[in-house]
């Protein structure tokens, strides 16, 4: 497969990512009981190498129109959202993710296995793959320190 450079483009920076996969239909909802998450899923493409991830703060993730679907065998979908100080941004409570906390997608039921804070300007390409284990990736900027990124890693247990 071909891979191509893409960037997301969040709230606070823009990191590069690698993906590929085939176009989808998109899910409907990303699902997190924990932090209340229920957000549709909105698909958008890359232009000028950057994903072209919209504004909505709340109640919206986004992901890479040809990216790899999530309930896929193998392979890595991920999911940006909007972190804000203010309280308003789907991601802002992600980071109390907890390992084994549930995340249901596209009639896929994921469960969380780490979380961790990357630096901002922290190249994110290694999270979008066709191969390896069915994973979801969560990506938001930390709520109370932009540099940062709250990055959560989610294994695919079934539908």
């Amino acid at each position: 497969m071909r891979r191509t450079p893409l960037a997301v483009m969040t709230l606070c920076a823009t990191v590069l990512l690698a993906g590929q996969g085939a176009a989808h239909a998109a899910p409907d909802r990303l699902h997190i009981a924990r932090t209340g998450t229920d957000a549709v899923v909105i698909e958008v493409p890359a232009r000028n190498d950057t994903l072209a991830v919209g504004s909505q703060l709340r109640g919206a993730v986004y992901t890479w129109s040809k990216g790899d679907p999530p309930c896929d065998p193998t392979g890595s979908t991920v999911y940006a959202g909007h972190a804000w100080r203010a309280g308003n941004g789907v991601a802002d409570r992600w980071g109390q993710l907890r390992r084994g906390d549930e995340i249901k997608v596209a009639g896929c039921r994921f469960e969380v296995t780490r979380r961790e804070y990357w630096p901002a300007k922290r190249r994110m390409g290694a999270l979008y793959s066709v191969s390896g284990p069915a994973r979801i990736v969560l990506v938001g900027c930390k709520a109370d320190d932009y540099s940062q990124r709250t990055v959560v890693f989610a294994r695919k247990v079934g539908r």
